[in-house]
């Protein structure tokens, strides 16, 4: 094992078990095989590896045939439950493959007797049938248990209120150090055992398949000169899809593009987005697809992209993999959610525009800042220094050394960028901004009018002068449904126009055509007194 005392923020307590210097370090417990959890469950165990901390994954077989793994694992938990059909079959399939792998995993730590055991997320699926060993081995034999928070809104309750509130209180018992990717507040206290350490989320580690954007985005149709905003990955309620197409309608030069899929029943699918857009006339300007899109080639189609979209709602209060991918892109974000530190970094670092959560408004008007505004120039490189996989798990080892020591550990990780940082752009009101570009009917008319009076005088001069010899009952009725401009209403009588020659082409054509049309029907009303005038 690499000397992790060396390194900056880690020093190694300084006794430490003699089983600890030979068996499994860290036993990390990971039962999906897709989705943003077991990618950054990825990440950090690549990150542990390369810090020589001696790991032990313990997955599923479809998670090790979508990734490159080079660090030891152990294929050994259950996956599938959620293909069940039926509501009530699905929770009971999920709770049971839970209960398994809960007891999967606490035979290994027991046979393994890691110094800690790392799960990738917290779950309280019908603890109560599941708990207890981890509690014994936290307590009797000195396992330092802890857990990655993400809080993501799932509905896995099975049984009555008692039983639900019994397990989520017991789901925290066995845990000594929680790894937090969101800001803990309010609801999401922890227990006061629980020492919680906020980190950020690093890039990728994935090799790069090249595409041509611009190939990509033919794909889109989107027209030469517009701008596309990205919103790509799991589709779910709480990213506020519907409000970005609604602020379209302020933005007449923006397309949204959506790719992703819906995993979850109880989000909306994406028939219903398109319907929407029907129903307001921009189907031609969003583009949903749920291709599948490789981690390789996921860069490229935010190239493709002018903005990445991140609106989630009020309720979120955690980070997103999608905000490093789009700062390696390059693509300043439109973000929104609760208090978070994606919030704090998206300011901080000036990577886009953040704006009131669920409002279709503040979306349109984030928009028209992103096209429109003064904005800042992002901090693409202190981002990247400060996000990444390694600062993640040195925090986790940070906490594990100051638990061994009997030291409190640092809980906030953003303190330091709550006070400084890049200039917060000034928000457009997409409304007023789009009303100013499209005049009212009755402003075209007034410039109309200027215009023309300004550019055919002569014309004026030439009415007059057929007027005052038309026959008076004709006179009467006419002037009453002539336009407002002058000298159409000689062209809007005559119907001879099209019989009359083309006007020498120069620069004042308009004003040549309407006096030979005036001169061609005064010859019939008038005869010589007309064209001695001409």
């Amino acid at each position: 094992m690499i000397p992790i005392e060396d390194a900056p923020i880690f020093k190694a307590p300084e006794t430490m078990p003699a089983n600890h210097r030979n068996s499994v370090e860290i036993l990390i417990h990971c039962p999906g095989s897709h989705g943003a959890i077991a990618d950054q469950v990825h990440s950090q165990a690549v990150a542990l590896h390369k810090l020589g901390v001696k790991i032990l994954l313990l997955c599923s077989p479809n998670y090790l045939r979508t990734r490159l793994v080079d660090y030891p694992n152990l294929p050994c938990m259950n996956e599938g439950a959620t293909q069940e059909s039926g509501l009530f079959s699905r929770k009971a399939a999920k709770a049971k493959q839970t209960i398994i792998n809960q007891w999967i995993f606490a035979w290994q730590v027991y046979s393994k007797r890691p110094l800690i055991a790392l799960t990738g997320s917290h779950t309280d699926t019908q603890s109560g049938l599941w708990i207890w060993p981890h509690i014994i081995l936290s307590r009797f034999f000195r396992v330092i248990y802890a857990t990655n928070l993400h809080f993501s809104a799932r509905d896995h309750a099975f049984g009555p209120k008692w039983w639900t509130s019994l397990c989520a209180r017991l789901s925290f018992s066995p845990f000594k150090i929680a790894v937090a990717h969101k800001r803990l507040s309010g609801s999401t206290q922890l227990p006061r055992h629980i020492h919680s350490v906020e980190v950020p989320l690093g890039p990728q580690f994935t090799k790069v398949i090249y595409e041509n954007p611009k190939t990509i985005r033919a794909g889109w149709k989107v027209p030469r000169g517009k701008k596309v905003f990205l919103a790509f990955g799991t589709i779910r309620n709480h990213k506020n899809i519907d409000l970005a197409i609604r602020a379209l309608n302020d933005n007449p030069d923006v397309h949204l593009v959506i790719i992703g899929s819906v995993s979850s029943h109880k989000d909306k699918p994406l028939k219903h987005y398109q319907m929407l857009a029907d129903d307001l006339g921009l189907s031609k300007r969003v583009h949903i697809s749920d291709e599948f899109v490789g981690d390789e080639k996921r860069l490229s189609y935010f190239q493709a992209a002018d903005f990445i979209l991140l609106t989630y709602a009020g309720s979120f209060h955690s980070q997103t993999a999608t905000l490093t991918t789009a700062v390696n892109a390059r693509r300043r974000v439109l973000a929104s959610s609760g208090t978070s530190p994606m919030q704090d970094l998206v300011r901080h670092f000036g990577l886009g525009v953040y704006v009131e959560p669920d409002s279709s408004d503040a979306v349109a008007d984030g928009m028209a800042t992103l096209l429109h505004g003064k904005l800042p120039d992002p901090d693409w490189e202190g981002y990247e220094a400060h996000a990444t996989w390694e600062t993640n798990v040195m925090r986790l080892l940070q906490a594990t050394s100051d638990h061994l020591s009997g030291k409190t550990p640092e809980k906030r990780q953003f303190e330091n960028i709550d006070d400084e940082g890049l200039e917060i752009p000034e928000l457009l009101n997409a409304r007023r901004l789009h009303h100013q570009k499209t005049p009212s009917p009755k402003k075209r008319i007034a410039t109309a009018k200027k215009t023309l009076g300004q550019e055919k005088p002569s014309i004026d001069n030439l009415e007059k002068q057929a007027s005052e010899n038309v026959n008076v009952h004709a006179t009467q009725n006419e002037r009453k449904s002539h336009p407002v401009f002058p000298g159409f209403d000689l062209l809007d009588t005559s119907k001879q126009q099209s019989a009359i020659e083309p006007a020498p082409t120069n620069s004042h054509k308009p004003t040549l055509a309407k006096s030979l049309a005036t001169k061609s029907s005064s010859h019939k009303l008038l005869g010589n007194e007309v064209a001695s005038a001409e």
